[in-house]
């Protein structure tokens, strides 16, 4: 029985010491990372967001960002939400006065009229007169000419200031031109209101047509002898604004020694990939090239290789402006960790100096809410870290995509500190160190195969106590 006892003191030991093995093994904490970096807050919460560094990119394990963390001070993970800004437009109807002309004649709506122009170079109006044939018949103004050519943008509706008048309701057309001589219709029943009765006023003058005014606009009225005075023009104009997102651009890379004008270029990180700008070394150079993407092979029969992601002309030319450059090449595409450019020789190559390439994304914004006490700290850089990000949503109670964010600014130390704190060192406080799972599970391991072989001399012994009993 004393063996007994032995064996299974010694089994509650080793069955302690695995359990103890593998909860150290999974546990995460932020030493747990390859890199991390505290967490600097601003304002009054409870929710704080920061940009994502290029660093952090760099550093990454999964494509998705699902290995990155945020700690509080006392080593626990609190709740985030990752989001990519787009770019937004923002249409806006601006009011701008213009130039009038009045028009006046033969009452009859139908008469012809003759004008006579003065212009300026840039085709803005200096006068407006009949000819001599109209003017003999003189009489109510039958309406005006409004010069909009140096309104930019879209017209699409016109207001006029009137006058007093005997009626309240005034009908007429409103007509546009690039030259003066023919005309177009844009709104043939437009009809101004004015009403008043017991100090209560009702006044629409404002007329909107459907496609886009010429240079020039020409309101004529149906009955000009009841049509009030006009006194002043304005049009209105949509402007749309693009508000782009900002884009984070990696330094210039260099290639891998080159062969037969292709260039290999190493990716640090997981860079998605939806700019590149191709740095020539060389003044007038051009040439026609092919980007490629390196992809893994998934099987046997699908070994992978290099597939072409786009074509397009790289150029660096010299202009009595200045120097002209190629346009930022647009990908959208997923991450990767090579790309190579393959240039046409036929166009002589690009000299003797390999161009550089940039690779350029708009950054997520990290969503947070900093639970606990702080120190706050990002961990990135594990891959077998699962994803935990909540969608913003989730996170912020009443988020909507067409509002401002409503969280507070953060921001990273300064990423020259990042390799201290990836070492471990006094930076991050004093967090034990621990050590690393390979070392934890190949305890786990010696501790199972002790177990098992006790669990071989247990059953021996107890076989050889019911032998000597017999």
């Amino acid at each position: 029985m004393g063996i007994k006892k032995f064996c299974n003191r010694w089994l509650f030991i080793l069955l302690i010491g695995a359990s103890t093995a593998v909860l150290a093994a999974t546990s995460m904490t932020p030493m747990s990372f390859a890199h991390r970096t505290r967490i600097d807050l601003s304002g009054t919460g409870p929710f704080y967001q920061l940009v994502l560094p290029i660093a952090v990119y760099h550093g990454i394990e999964r494509s998705d960002l699902g290995d990155l963390r945020v700690f509080n001070g006392e080593g626990e993970v609190v709740p985030h939400a990752l989001l990519r800004p787009a770019t937004t437009s923002v249409t806006r109807a601006k009011e701008t006065p213009v130039p009038m002309f009045p028009i006046t004649g033969s009452q009859n709506p139908q008469a012809a009229l003759a004008l006579q122009v003065r212009r300026n170079q840039d085709g803005t109006l200096i006068s407006l007169r009949q000819s001599s044939t109209t003017s003999k018949h003189a009489g109510a103004v039958r309406g005006a000419v409004l010069d909009t050519s140096r309104i930019h943008g879209a017209i699409r509706s016109l207001h006029l200031t009137i006058g007093a008048a005997t009626t309240p309701f005034h009908a007429l057309s409103v007509e546009t031109s690039n030259d003066l001589q023919q005309w177009r219709l844009l709104k043939s029943d437009a009809q101004l209101v004015r009403l008043e009765h017991v100090g209560q006023r009702i006044e629409n003058t404002t007329i909107e047509w459907d496609s886009p005014a010429d240079k020039y606009l020409r309101i004529l009225w149906q009955v000009p002898d009841v049509a009030p005075a006009i006194t002043s023009a304005s049009v209105y104009t949509e402007q749309t604004a693009l508000n782009r997102a900002p884009v984070l651009w990696s330094d210039p890379l260099s290639p891998q020694p080159a062969q037969n004008d292709t260039y290999d270029y190493p990716l640090p990180g997981r860079m998605p990939l939806e700019q590149l700008r191709i740095g020539l070394a060389q003044p007038n150079t051009l040439a026609p090239i092919h980007i490629q993407r390196f992809a893994p092979g998934r099987s046997r029969r699908h070994p992978g290789g290099w597939g072409t992601l786009t074509q397009t002309v790289v150029y660096r030319l010299d202009s009595p402006q200045g120097e002209v450059h190629s346009p930022d090449i647009a990908l959208n595409y997923p991450t990767t960790n090579r790309l190579r450019l393959v240039v046409d020789g036929r166009s002589g190559g690009l000299g003797s100096t390999p161009p550089t390439l940039r690779v350029g994304f708009v950054p997520h914004i990290l969503v947070f809410l900093p639970r606990g006490n702080g120190p706050y700290t990002l961990a990135w850089g594990s891959a077998s870290i699962k994803d935990s990000a909540l969608s913003v949503s989730t996170l912020v109670p009443g988020y909507r995509p067409d509002q401002a964010l409503a969280a507070s600014p953060a921001k990273l130390q300064s990423m020259a500190m990042n390799a201290a704190l990836s070492r471990g060192d006094t930076a991050m406080g004093d967090a034990p160190k621990t050590l690393s799972k390979g070392v934890l599970w190949a305890v786990l391991i010696a501790g199972l195969l002790v177990l098992a072989g006790m669990t071989v001399l247990l059953v021996r012994q107890i076989k050889q106590g019911d032998r000597t009993k017999v």
